[in-house]
């Protein structure tokens, strides 16, 4: 069996700026299919087509480059990129159009870099209990997930980069972040169909290039216990292409995350997956695994008659998704595009700040108000899909709207009776003359920020909580009379918020992206 066949199922990720001379020579031994780039590979965005063009060359061929590049909580593409608003934030503006305007830019500026291929959008529907999807998410509806979702699809294929959509079947409901262990999603099929499934349907119905599996077990398709979908045949080959008629490439989730990897070894699941009916196998860091993998299915190959014409069928696809990559590569530098989409996403974020209800009386604040006190959250990743942005800080961005506040940083994860105290000695006997802006970030998980607000409500009447990251922490408020969300942490949606609360934009209350009845 010839190696470069079997290295076009491969999608792998390689350490540091520029690929090392052993990357490059597991490359271009079995011919891999694909690489994926992370922020890790982006320090000089500059540096990076050069990167690729020099794997295309040791494979023999254009490879597919792929990138999580969703917009808002998901960038990979931090430095001189523009700054894009989440799913969640595009939804909460209402606009499909500049939902799919949005994507345009993201496929753009991917390609300005030689990337072919955005692993996005998120097609989970989201639940408040999910620790990893949350903004990632369009909304908590089948219909406007499928709604902005197939928006997204339209924009980036329409900029030349593929598509895909993501975690297949549908992972919104999980309790647990598959990075770090096995999501179990218990509903019957009845209510998978109507619910999990529908924006995948709907993506395939709008010529989505990919999907990608979800490491989450469907008791209801699969009978095996605990066998997450991203290795299940039912779920894979019986469910998404006998049942739903998806043509298209099916890449899984990264092989190396905790939901696959504490019950199987990478090389064993890849394995599994192909033969299950993945086209591409996603191992992001390791090279010694994507190297074990590719020898255990050259291994598989010869012994199992089976696995010849599953080669065969991805084979097939992966040509087909070949002849889609865009030839144009984008004239623009990435500097120069993202000059040219800053007003797109100043108008993005700008339009998708929510609010829930707000206070004549508190807004705007005075500008060079002495007793004005932000809150705000030490921001930091809690999943490990994200990369970190510390690029204008809160305390300078705030610094500059409101020169004379004082701006006290906490640890999202501080008690409540920790941060009381922490904020009450910054304070000192001014708490009962201040107006206090709390910004919480995963308040409903960390919930010592929802005591102190509520200790703090009661202070003062001059008070507004924000919610930076999920909407979630603001169901919880019903006495808070002034209650934003951004939907993200960026500077662009924290500057957005900032110019309503100092009156340069009016507070909109509505539509929101979530149920927010009874909040």
């Amino acid at each position: 069996m010839d190696k470069k066949k079997v290295g076009q199922l491969f999608i792998v990720g390689y350490q540091g700026e520029e690929p090392s001379s052993d990357f490059l020579h597991f490359v271009e031994e079995w011919g891999i299919g694909g690489v994926i780039v992370f922020a890790r590979n982006l320090s000089d965005p500059a540096r990076l087509p050069a990167h690729l063009a020099r794997i295309c060359e040791a494979a023999g061929q254009q490879v597919f480059t792929s990138i999580d590049q969703e917009g808002g909580l998901v960038l990979r593409i931090l430095s001189r990129g523009s700054l894009f608003p989440s799913a969640m934030a595009l939804s909460a503006t209402g606009s499909v159009e500049l939902t799919e305007q949005c994507h345009e830019a993201i496929g753009r500026e991917m390609l300005s870099l030689g990337l072919n291929w955005n692993l996005a959008p998120v097609l989970d529907i989201n639940h408040p209990d999910n620790p990893g999807i949350g903004a990632r998410s369009f909304a908590d509806s089948p219909q406007r997930v499928a709604e902005f979702g197939c928006a997204a699809i339209r924009g980036l294929q329409k900029a030349g980069v593929l598509a895909c959509a993501k975690h297949f079947p549908g992972k919104g409901d999980a309790k647990v972040d598959s990075h770090l262990t096995l999501p179990m999603i218990p509903y019957d099929a009845e209510r998978l169909e109507r619910f999990e499934l529908f924006p995948f349907a709907e993506a395939i119905r709008n010529e989505v290039a990919a999907i990608m599996t979800a490491h989450v077990f469907f008791p209801a398709y699969e009978k095996t216990p605990g066998l997450p979908a991203t290795l299940s045949q039912s779920v894979l080959t019986g469910l998404l292409r006998e049942k739903l008629g998806f043509k298209g490439m099916l890449v899984t989730d990264d092989l190396e995350m905790g939901a696959i990897t504490e019950s199987y070894g990478i090389a064993q699941a890849a394995a599994m997956s192909f033969l299950a009916g993945a086209d591409q196998l996603l191992i992001c860091h390791q090279l010694e695994q994507q190297k074990l993998a590719a020898e255990t299915i050259m291994k598989r190959l010869s012994e199992d008659p089976r696995a010849g014409k599953r080669l065969e069928e991805s084979l097939q696809r992966v040509t087909s998704a070949r002849k889609k990559l865009s030839e144009n590569r984008n004239t623009a530098e990435l500097p120069e595009l993202q000059s040219i989409h800053q007003p797109l996403i100043e108008k993005l974020h700008a339009e998708s700040i929510r609010f829930l209800r707000y206070d004549p009386a508190l807004l705007p604040l005075h500008t060079d108000s002495a007793s004005l006190i932000f809150c705000v959250p030490q921001i930091s990743a809690l999943v490990q899909v994200e990369e970190e942005h510390n690029q204008g800080g809160l305390k300078s961005l705030i610094a500059k709207e409101f020169p004379r506040a004082r701006t006290y940083v906490y640890d999202p994860k501080t008690s409540g009776k920790e941060l009381i105290s922490q904020v009450s000695n910054t304070l000192g006997s001014d708490s009962q003359m201040c107006q206090m802006i709390f910004m919480t970030y995963n308040a409903h998980l960390f919930t010592g920020q929802l005591e102190a607000i509520k200790h703090f409500a009661c202070q003062t009447d001059k008070f507004a909580v924000a919610a930076l990251r999920n909407p979630y922490d603001l169901a919880n408020l019903p006495q808070i009379k002034t209650c934003a969300a951004t939907f993200g942490f960026r500077t662009p949606a924290i500057r957005a918020l900032l110019h309503v609360f100092k009156g340069a934009s009016s507070p909109v209350t509505g539509p929101w992206p979530i149920d927010t009845k009874g909040w």
